[in-house]
């Protein structure tokens, strides 16, 4: 049997969908530089996210397509930008987003619907991805960025933990870093709190059942925190100088050092993890919505996809790629999704729980008073 190469396995992608992995309108398919002229100013996150676009997407974009594309990295920041922005003149183009901010951006009309039409490589993601609101209601198109995890200096633990309760143990009390916001801490505390008593890997249940008891819970333990982090760098600066011997948070980083031979252990708990759920957005008065599209587009586009994977360390949900990416990258294939049934069986955060009602409301300023203890003026 002949053997299939990266470069064969492309190549037939490219073959078997041309029309997905160009997306060009037809009448702009014979021009060089259908959009020449044209400036796509894109909202990313930082990191992972923005360096892997910045390097494997934006120049092949800019090639093809004659636009310029300015990236615009950050975190929690898009929303209050996009809000400030005079009206007809967003700040941005396009942005990637999460629920807590995209789902207000929605609300406060910030966004305009998608023609998902223009994006015929979003058919190559997961159904559920698809059936999902944001996508179905065309407010978005999504993916799912990086999982949560355990993260140690190897030098700096005796042993390395393989379970979310064990981060309670008295050896830890002071020594591990979380991140500030509760959308993925107050979900780590919650399968803390289930381990604890019984129950590994319900802590969507906990939440679920009594998020009361889980806020508790996580005032309770917050004893283990030696230092909140910000960012993702934020924690592997920490972790590396051993400031830090361990704690919660994204996969990207601790997946990065531990690829470049740092003292690292990553650990993704067999009872169970969770995922970030991002989309793509355009917000709502933008000049250049069909150029935005082509960007998404080319986003979930084969080749781009096994980027994503093996050099950002960020889940891909073009599952074909996603399959690549794991043959190519033993890091990735050990904790990212490499087959649709893998798909199947990841969760979000339990956005669910969190935007039911009031409770977002609740859970920060519980958060702010109670876990992070911040001093109000």
């Amino acid at each position: 049997m002949r053997h299939f190469s990266r470069r064969d396995f492309l190549k037939a992608a490219a073959t078997g969908s041309a029309a997905a992995a160009v997306g060009f309108p037809q009448g702009a398919r014979g021009q060089a530089k259908p959009y020449a002229g044209q400036t796509l100013t894109v909202f990313t996150y930082a990191g992972a996210y923005e360096s892997t676009l910045r390097k494997h997407l934006v120049p092949a974009f800019e090639q093809k397509t004659g636009a310029r594309v300015v990236l615009d990295p950050g975190w929690w920041d898009m929303l209050p930008k996009l809000k400030a922005s005079p009206p007809g003149q967003p700040v941005f183009d396009l942005v990637m987003t999460d629920p807590t901010q995209g789902l207000p951006s929605i609300k406060d009309g910030l966004f305009q619907k998608i023609n998902l039409e223009n994006i015929p490589n979003a058919k190559l993601i997961p159904a559920r991805l698809q059936q999902d609101w944001y996508q179905a209601n065309a407010w978005g198109v999504n993916f799912a960025g990086s999982i949560m995890v355990m993260a140690f200096n190897t030098e700096a633990v005796a042993k390395v933990p393989q379970h979310w309760h064990e981060l309670l143990a008295p050896e830890f009390k002071g020594k591990l870093s979380v991140y500030d916001s509760p959308y993925q801490t107050l979900y780590a505390f919650a399968q803390m709190k289930a381990g604890k008593e019984g129950r590994p890997g319900k802590g969507y249940e906990e939440l679920k059942k009594d998020l009361d008891a889980v806020l508790k819970f996580s005032a309770e333990s917050r004893d283990i925190v030696r230092v909140w982090w910000t960012s993702t760098g934020d924690f592997m600066g920490k972790l590396l100088q051993k400031e830090i011997v361990g704690g919660v948070v994204h996969n990207t980083g601790p997946l990065a050092a531990e690829a470049e031979g740092k003292p690292v252990r990553t650990v993704s708990p067999d009872e169970g993890t969770a995922i970030v759920q991002v989309f793509w957005s355009i917000p709502k008065g933008t000049q250049v919505k069909r150029l935005a599209e082509e960007f998404i587009n080319e986003f979930y586009a084969t080749e781009f996809q096994v980027k994503w994977g093996t050099v950002g360390k960020i889940s891909v949900p073009n599952i074909k790629a996603a399959e690549q990416a794991g043959k190519e990258d033993k890091l990735y294939a050990r904790f990212l999704p490499t087959s649709q049934a893998a798909w199947d069986r990841i969760r979000y955060y339990p956005y669910d729980v969190y935007f039911d009602g009031n409770n977002w409301a609740k859970i920060n300023d519980f958060w702010d008073r109670e876990v992070l203890r911040k001093k109000r003026g």
